[in-house]
Order: structure tokens, then sequence, then C-alpha cells
């Protein structure tokens, strides 16, 4: 059926070529994707989730047909586009653009609606086109250098990644686009506060049997009892971080101390311990986080 189809799938066939790149998780959950637009016109009918869109580049007139009514713009980076789940848009674009998209389930509307806000009903996203929010601008810059849009398949996201683009992106479009109004994201339990010393001791135990495993937020909201929105929102006011930063430092503790007390050890074997898929990754990511490669970090030890 059509409305099973994923925008993805919708735009591919529409425009007559798929994206230029795939965000996807360790699990191979595909999250987002980076589309290089031709001059095209392409309808969106029945997509099975709702899709975040960011212009990128490219200087040119682009339409949007809704409702009968016709808007257009001329693009510009840093653009913003929503279109909810079980849209009916035609769109007309005049010219070369480039832009990355994130396709949100609506299931994390939902979970956020039980778990945050306590309440059945799910708040409705209005769809907006082409605005400024500085503060999804400042999101896609910071997904740009936590998920590398030219990341290869042995490079996925992690899941924890994942959850948080999904968890902070609801929470914003919640309370800025909500129908229901502003008040529609606020939380009906306690807001401030930090993590208690025991839920503290209870995660750092789970960061350091766990840190070789691909961590779900959900895992560590759990041991903190709460919802995933009021955990990451705690975490951050405890640690000064997001837990996947968090995560990310005592790994490279670990590979530090790893690489310095067992030097007969594959690199690749340590990598694997401290939560990295591949020795490419790990190897990258440890020159950007330390300063040098793996290899020279073990001969200076």
């Amino acid at each position: 059926m059509e409305a099973n189809r994923t925008a993805l799938e919708i735009i591919a066939r529409e425009t007559g070529r798929g994206p230029e790149r795939l965000l996807a998780s360790h699990s191979g959950t595909i999250f987002g994707a980076r589309w290089n637009h031709p001059p095209c016109e392409a309808r969106l009918h029945g997509n099975a989730d709702h899709v975040l869109v960011y212009h990128l580049s490219g200087n040119t007139d682009v339409e949007r047909r809704r409702h009968g009514l016709v808007t257009g713009f001329r693009s510009r980076i840093g653009a913003l586009t929503f279109m909810p789940r079980a849209s009916d848009t035609e769109w007309r674009v005049g010219g070369p653009t480039q832009v990355l998209h994130l396709y949100l389930p609506h299931s994390v509307f939902e979970e956020f609606s039980r778990d945050t806000l306590e309440q059945d009903a799910c708040p409705e996203i209005d769809a907006f086109f082409a605005v400024t929010d500085p503060w999804l601008d400042g999101f896609f810059r910071m997904l740009a250098s936590e998920s590398p849009t030219n990341a290869t398949d042995g490079m996925r996201t992690e899941s924890l990644v994942l959850d948080q683009i999904q968890a902070l992106l609801v929470r914003h479009l919640v309370q800025r686009y909500s129908l229901d109004g502003p008040d529609a994201g606020r939380h009906r339990g306690a807001h401030g506060g930090t993590l208690r010393q025991s839920v503290m001791r209870k995660l750092a135990e789970v960061f350091a049997e766990r840190l070789h495993e691909d961590i779900r937020l959900q895992d560590l909201a759990q041991v903190a009892c709460m919802s995933k929105d009021h955990f990451l929102r705690i975490f951050h006011a405890s640690f000064g971080q997001t837990p996947h930063r968090y995560i990310t430092a005592l790994r490279f503790e670990r590979a530090r101390t790893l690489l310095r007390d067992e030097p007969d050890t594959p690199v690749l074997d340590i990598a694997r311990r401290c939560g990295f898929k591949n020795l490419s990754h790990f190897s990258a990511a440890f020159r950007r986080h330390v300063g040098m490669s793996p290899s020279r970090f073990r001969d200076l030890r």
C-alpha cells in the first residue's frame, strides 16, 4: 500500500534517482539521507514517517502545492521544511539543490507524549516550509559533527546518537510547532535537578561493563527510572554534555590505557573492546580526539 511506503522510497521513485548518501544506525535503521536534487517535479503522498528537511546548498526557486495553495521561495542554506506523515504535497525544484532529510517515525512522538507529557493524545506538528530556526540550524551542524554525512557502511551511527537525535528533535518540534501551542511540550512532572549519586554509581557500572557495546538511550534511562527525554536533560545538567559525548570520552580513556598497558594486543582488538566497529573508524576518531594515531600514541608510551 502507498501509505506504508517510506518517504525515501517515494522521493526516489518520483525523482528517478536515489540519495547521495544514507544515514543509518548500527542496527541498519535508516534515519536520514543526503540528496542532490536536479531540476524536478515530485509528489509526496502517503509517506509513513515524518520528514524534516535541511537545505545544504543550491540557489534556485522551490515551490510547494498543498491543499490547493502554491507557495514558493528562493532556496537558501539553512532553510527548514517539515512534512508530516501521510502528506499530500507537490513540489517543483527549479535547479540543482542539495538537502539533508531526517525521517522521524510517528512512534517517537507517541512515546514522547506517553512517557514525557503523560498524555494519550499525541501533539500534531504543523507542516512548515522554508522557515529559519536557529536551534534547528545548530542541531543540524551538531549532527554533521557526530554523524558525518560522508560515513561509509563501516561507520554507521551509534544507536545512542540516533536516540539522542530523535529525542531532542521531537521535544523541539512539539514545543515550537505543535498545533496545540507551546504548552504542548511542557513536562507534567519535575523539571530541574541532577542525577542522584546512587544513579550515577549504577550508570558508571553500566559504562564500565558495556563500553564495547552499542548502548541505547533507553537502557540508560531505565537505570535512572526516567523517560528518555527527561534523562537526556538531567544527564546534561549533571555532566554538562550528552550521554554520547560522555561515553565517547570514556572509550578514548580506555583506549589510551589499553594501548599503553597492552603493547602486544592488536590495535583492532583494542578498538573493538572500546566500542569501535572497525580499525579505520577507530584510527580516524582517535587521531581527531587525541591528536595522533593509535600506533604513534603507543610508540610514545
